[in-house]
């Protein structure tokens, strides 16, 4: 029998499926940020000048291959003030701005970053934060429909309870939240809008945390997550974790009801996963190396990257079977990597190293990047950016965007 030819629907398909570009969903921002559809061209890291004596200021890297400036500096936005300890950031949801934060000053910046995407400049500065809020140290800046919703550290002076606040996307303070009772220290917030929940962790707050690593008080964190009713602002559950969850990270498969925590004083992998009865179930379910600072995802939901800023390892865990993660790739950058950025491709991956200048333990601050192959972590020779050479010398560089 004469084999029938492809019909014209099913080669357009073939033609998609084998040649089209990889979809680009990127991970571990808010649910509620427009994406990026392209391959990013700037690298955005938020630095500490490393001694305290000049201002704090955000650099513009090339991320572009075909550019002739690829992986070099391009310009520096400076914030105005030196030793606030900047930290953290987050894209509104529209992708126009970023909101960024001080963990010493509080000060919070919004940079307009859509007029012209290589030279980002500050909009707006509020001063004010811990007396708008109630609240010092922010952290995480997650995107809401046309608000900002921010996770503090600590009490307006430097303790505990803590809790979040919610802002228009220009910046107009419209409330707080407050943490409940049982779980007093905050860290990081993420959102499952489809389940209607919200989940939370705690760290320490700045009383600890200004401090020198060797002077910490290791009894002034938090061990705990707390599940929330998102909608209603409203936490339906508290459970005692390892020390020092960090980071969170839902399933990113519509509907599926877990994710997972990384514990940095315990070394560890959490599970959390929903029940039938409404509840959540927390399971330990792998040991990391020393000092698990920063956990990621690829975007077909089958690995997390965790960065052992107490070592020199980032390591890369299959998560198929999520009750029994696999190490299936190690990769060492340098000392003390820290913060991570994956590409929407799941192809890439940026790296910085510096966690808190109260922390950190070399003076070698750097980007890296990283390729993540089918047979596991690869550092890419290309890029390197070295932070210890500005005109006011070293920087420490902490968290990255890309646009």
């Amino acid at each position: 029998m004469t084999p029938r030819p492809l019909s014209r629907n099913l080669l357009v398909c073939l033609f998609v499926c084998v040649f089209a570009p990889a979809a680009f969903a990127e991970t571990c921002l808010s649910p509620f940020v427009k994406r990026l559809d392209r391959r990013e061209k700037y690298l955005y890291l938020f630095c500490v000048d490393a001694d305290a004596k000049d201002d704090d200021f955000m650099a513009v890297i090339d991320v572009d291959p075909t550019s002739s400036t690829y992986a070099k500096i391009l310009r520096t936005v400076d914030l105005g003030s030196k030793g606030n300890e900047t930290h953290h950031w987050g894209y509104t949801d529209d992708r126009t701005k970023i909101w960024a934060g001080g963990l010493f000053s509080s000060r919070i910046w919004i940079l307009d970053v859509a007029t012209d995407p290589a030279a980002p400049r500050v909009e707006k500065t509020i001063e004010n934060v811990p007396e708008l809020t109630g609240f010092s140290g922010p952290h995480t800046y997650y995107a809401l429909p046309g608000r900002m919703l921010i996770s503090f550290l600590g009490s307006a002076e430097g303790g505990v309870p803590t809790g979040f606040a919610e802002f228009t996307n220009d910046g107009r303070f419209i409330r707080r939240i407050d943490n409940p009772a049982d779980s007093p220290y905050g860290y990081d917030v993420a959102i499952k809008p489809d389940l209607n929940r919200m989940i939370t962790s705690g760290f320490t707050p700045m009383r600890n945390y200004r401090k020198p690593l060797a002077s910490m008080n290791m009894h002034d964190f938090g061990d705990k997550l707390t599940i929330w009713d998102f909608k209603a602002r409203k936490p339906l559950q508290t459970v005692k974790v390892g020390a020092a969850p960090l980071e969170l990270r839902w399933s990113l498969k519509p509907g599926a009801n877990f994710g997972f925590t990384n514990c940095a004083l315990d070394n560890s992998l959490w599970l959390f996963e929903g029940k039938p009865d409404g509840t959540y179930a927390f399971k330990k379910v792998a040991d990391t190396g020393p000092l698990p600072a920063d956990l990621r995802q690829s975007p077909d939901d089958r690995y997390l990257f965790v960065s052992c800023f107490g070592g020199t390892e980032i390591q890369q865990w299959d998560v198929l079977d999520r009750e029994h993660p696999k190490l299936k790739s190690v990769v060492k950058p340098g000392d003390q990597p820290n913060m991570m950025h994956v590409t929407g491709d799941g192809k890439r991956m940026y790296v910085s190293n510096s966690l808190l200048s109260t922390m950190d333990r070399s003076n070698d601050f750097w980007v890296k990047l990283i390729k993540i192959e089918p047979e596991g972590l690869v550092i890419d020779p290309n890029f390197q950016v070295d932070l210890t050479k500005f005109p006011t010398g070293a920087a420490r560089g902490h968290d990255m965007l890309i646009n």
